[in-house]
């Protein structure tokens, strides 16, 4: 969707010497060459941390990546593993946390072992690992319990668990905050890892894990990448980092290649092909019908399409169904939100009739428009569940770590966050929490562009750009500025004529919905456009979208 934006909230770099000089260093194109600088490289850098950026080497990456303690003894537990072991997977309602279920159960049953998982409910239960399943987990053993991006805060349940003499690997990648389970089996890099380590999901995680430790044979750990791009991309995960890039990379070679059956039936319903399929595809489409499944539904739907499952072209439709019914309630509540809440509780809004499922999605755009902190909270029964989003600079750990002795439940990152609270407590936690968000200490920078005019990229180069990506979180898609200077024409396209095509004389524009924002365009100074790769009948094209329309 295009939108206006003003010229004083834009950061427009023009390549200049150092774009040149990085370009004759490396034998690339200048485009290239200033999208490295825009990362901070100049032509001062070291050959290595340009290696990390234009062509990084995963195997070498792995090889000195430190995940933190008791790598190697949890690496032992699992090879304890044989044909018979009865082996219970405890995982999360989300796309890292199906990913990383169906990845340990994958796992599990390379080594012959009967394999059992369960992912809770997110409105009956919530996140974590939950008393009554350990407790049931205890009273009918197993031989192992593997707990998956959760159990790092689930003191009382892990140890309920250990005191009956079942082990517990988890292996986890949320801040370590408050009382830890004691488990000598804990593999989650915040407690001692490397940064690298630090900024992997839970299946980027359990994936190099089993790597270091040759848990499976690697031909194999590489075709189960697909579940780390799937999570990677979901849990919007630094892809500044050369791992994570790396790893997104190698799961869309497989993806692309030889997708799941699953996954195939979706893609093929959602219309991607998969040999063109791209992080976008995964991000606005795959990802959210997945999602869709552990917010309105049961989880285990979602992992059952991520195996060969029976019934998938009727799952498939399923999930796609729920997927329809999230984006509905998610407007719903959209509309809601800037029709009706007001003073004085700008930052925590609730309603009874909200659906806990999709609160994490409206609350991740809700304050990445408002760039403010925001807590949604509805009611589940005599509890009160939420989710809190922070803008870059924020820290939603740590305002739920102040509020921790009233809460039931906490946990996630320093920009989201979950959490639970009695009913009767719930008017005291939003008055301190509002307080608390109120003073949050907001980042205004601006938007980072390359002045780069459209008659002067074409395909070959944008694919060489391309070598920088995946994009995605602190790695963005790059983002072009060009002035508009009056001589354009514009030609409505679809059946309400909404969508445009502007036409620059040597290039073209796309605005998608810009029909009725072209109308008029006084005091209009540039666009701001992206590229983007389109696959129609065999035939492959770079188009440029319109994203923004600049005035003063």
């Amino acid at each position: 969707m295009v939108v206006f934006c003003s010229k004083n909230e834009l950061n427009i770099y023009r390549p200049g010497q150092t774009a040149a000089g990085i370009a004759a260093r490396l034998d690339c194109s200048l485009f290239q060459a200033a999208l490295l600088e825009m990362r901070g490289i100049t032509t001062d850098t070291s050959d290595s941390e340009i290696k990390s950026w234009v062509s990084p080497d995963m195997e070498s990456m792995l090889d000195c990546l430190d995940l933190g303690e008791n790598n190697t003894f949890a690496a032992e537990v699992f090879r304890s593993l044989n044909e018979g072991s009865d082996v219970v997977v405890y995982g999360d309602y989300d796309v890292d946390g199906i990913s990383a279920t169906a990845l340990a159960v994958e796992m599990a049953l390379y080594r012959r072992a009967s394999v059992r998982y369960f992912i809770p409910h997110r409105f009956n239960q919530g996140y974590g690992l939950h008393s009554d399943v350990a407790t049931s987990i205890a009273k009918r053993k197993c031989d192992l319990v593997i707990v998956v991006d959760c159990g790092t805060q689930d003191a009382e349940s892990v140890k309920l668990i250990r005191e009956s003499g079942i082990p517990v690997v988890i292996l986890d990648h949320h801040l370590a905050e408050g009382d830890l389970a004691l488990s000598d089996t804990m593999v989650n890099p915040q407690i001692g890892g490397d940064v690298t380590a630090k900024r992997l999901c839970a299946a980027g995680v359990i994936w190099c894990w089993a790597w270091q430790n040759e848990l499976l044979p690697r031909e194999i750990l590489r075709k189960l990448l697909d579940l780390v791009a799937l999570a990677t991309i979901a849990d919007c995960v630094s892809l500044a980092s050369p791992l994570n890039r790396v790893l997104v990379q190698g799961g869309l070679d497989v993806l692309r290649k030889a997708p799941r059956p699953g996954l195939s039936i979706l893609m093929e319903k959602l219309g991607i092909i998969p040999s063109a399929l791209d992080p976008e595809d995964l991000a606005m489409k795959i990802i959210p019908c997945l999602n869709a499944a552990g917010r309105l539904y049961f989880a285990d739907l979602a992992v059952k399409i991520l195996f060969n499952a029976e019934d998938l072209p009727e799952k498939v439709d399923k999930i796609i169904e729920l997927n329809k019914k999230r984006r509905e309630l998610s407007s719903r509540i959209l509309e809601q939100v800037d029709a009706e809440h007001a003073d004085p509780y700008q930052y925590v809004l609730t309603d009874k009739d909200w659906s806990v499922g999709v609160l994490s999605s409206v609350a991740s755009r809700i304050c990445s428009e408002r760039n403010a902190p925001v807590a949604l909270v509805a009611s589940v029964g005599e509890i009160m569940r939420g989710t809190l989003r922070m803008p870059a600079g924020g820290d939603a750990v740590g305002v739920l770590k102040t509020l921790a002795p009233l809460l039931n439940t906490w946990g996630g990152h320093r920009l989201a966050a979950g959490f639970s609270v009695k009913s009767d407590k719930w008017q005291e936690v939003r008055d301190e929490m509002e307080k608390m968000l109120s003073g949050v200490s907001v980042s205004n920078d601006k938007e980072d562009l390359l002045y780069w005019l459209p008659s002067e990229l074409d395909l070959k180069s944008w694919t060489e750009a391309e070598k920088l990506g995946p994009f995605g979180m602190d790695n963005p898609c790059p983002r072009l500025y060009f002035p508009y200077s009056g001589n354009v024409k514009i030609i409505p396209i679809g059946k309400n004529g909404r969508h445009v095509k502007i036409d620059l004389g040597e290039s073209m524009l796309l605005g998608f919905g810009a029909a009725d924002m072209l109308k008029e365009r006084e005091g209009l100074m540039g666009w701001v456009y992206r590229p983007r790769v389109d696959t129609w009948r065999n035939v492959t094209s770079l188009q440029l979208v319109l994203e923004k329309m600049v005035t003063a």
